[in-house]
């Protein structure tokens, strides 16, 4: 059962006020465990879980998110899928500069994107590394433990206007000699450990993703895609999270997956798959079909099923919205989101809103209908749908 479920771990960094400013999110496996093999594949699984699967809501809200990146990433396009409002993307003593990740960085920069140093430090070797890319990076993060604080009160200040986390802070006289040592912010044991989250996981199985993947690159009409995303229900919730996620703005105002597709676009909805390729990169078991990925698809087969039966002929636009209201009712079930705040955030038109919140009209009363047969009570499916077997 523990493969059925994502776990990530969460730690937040507050200002001098103790108000939380941001969570820092740190890779964990499906025991919980932190072992990395992979930076590239650590990275992808944390912005997957983030925006596919919790959502940003759910996972930190308003706030921003600190997420560790490494070069090999940062040189391909799929920075540009994610909101850059919403992230800061930290780079490792690790990671290796060269020309091209000095460029992508730059070019980051340019576009609005946010980065960090993790475990900066004032050896002179590290400073000869990463001082070239000092000038797109807004937040140095130092390791109190690791770190002399004498060098912050007498050694020059080599890294400018960066903003300055103290990490690792571990009791109140070492907050305090930050805080006068010129510190904004803070994280530690000393204000909160790292909290793992625990969620059920709706994930497409590794073959479909390059399936679709591999349309894409033939440039596959739109209704080949649509017709793609029709018969696999996992991937189409995946996507539906993460434009909530990230761009609510193409959710809006749909009535149907098609339109939120067409709105991404091709070349965003490949980079966005590439995360899940990386995500799912060097992980065991990765065609195995877990039961909440069955679960999901079997209320979406439902709920058409119930259309057919009781409209024989149905619209392309009402089996659209029939598919579209078993996907976010989905969100609210296996993904922990109130449907009212998924009706809030992305303003479906008014049928779909009418057929989640008040089970309303033909459609509201095919998805009680479903909700009825998924606990067994069949007869309670029959009358929610008598007025429309006549």
């Amino acid at each position: 059962m523990l493969n059925n479920m994502l776990n990530l771990a969460r730690q937040p960094i507050l200002n001098h006020l103790d108000e939380i400013v941001g969570y820092e999110f740190f890779y964990r496996n499906t025991y919980g465990e932190c072992v990395i093999d992979d930076a590239r594949h650590a990275t992808a699984s944390v912005l997957v879980n983030l925006l596919n699967q919790i959502g940003s809501a759910g996972a930190f809200g308003d706030v921003i998110a600190f997420v560790n990146t490494d070069g090999p990433l940062l040189l391909t396009d799929i920075l540009r899928t994610l909101p850059k409002e919403k992230f800061v993307f930290e780079l490792s003593s690790s990671t290796k500069i060269n020309a091209r990740v000095h460029e992508a960085l730059r070019y980051y920069s340019s576009l609005g994107y946010r980065f960090a140093l993790d475990n900066a430090s004032f050896h002179p070797h590290y400073l000869e590394t990463f001082s070239p890319i000092f000038p797109f990076i807004e937040f140095a993060k130092f390791d109190v433990t690791q770190t002399d604080i004498e060098q912050f009160r007498f050694s020059p200040n080599p890294y400018g206007k960066m903003k300055w986390i103290a990490q690792k802070v571990e009791f109140y006289e070492m907050a305090e000699a930050y805080k006068a040592c010129g510190f904004e912010y803070f994280q530690g044991f000393y204000f909160a450990k790292a909290h793992l989250i625990t969620q059920k996981r709706i994930d497409p199985q590794y073959a479909e993703v390059m399936s679709l993947f591999s349309l894409l690159q033939k440039d596959a009409s739109l209704d080949e895609i649509c017709e793609f995303f029709k018969r696999e229900g996992s991937l189409s919730l995946q996507l539906i999270q993460f434009l909530r996620s990230a761009h609510p703005e193409h959710v809006e105002g749909t009535s149907s997956l098609r339109e939120m597709i067409e709105r991404l676009g091709k070349t965003n909805l490949t980079q966005w798959l590439m995360l899940i390729i990386y995500s799912k990169s060097g992980t065991k078991s990765i065609d195995d079909k877990n039961p909440y990925t069955v679960f999901a698809q079997n209320r979406i087969e439902t709920m058409l099923s119930l259309l057919s039966k009781i409209s024989p002929s149905p619209s392309e636009k009402v089996i659209e919205q029939t598919r579209l209201i078993a996907m976010f009712s989905l969100l609210e079930g296996l993904m922990n989101v109130p449907i009212q705040r998924v009706v809030e955030e992305l303003k479906p038109d008014i049928e779909i809103e009418d057929a989640l919140i008040t089970h309303t009209g033909m459609l509201g009363r095919i998805y009680a209908a479903a909700l009825k047969l998924e606990k067994g009570n069949v007869n309670g499916a029959a009358v929610l749908l008598h007025l429309y077997t006549k």
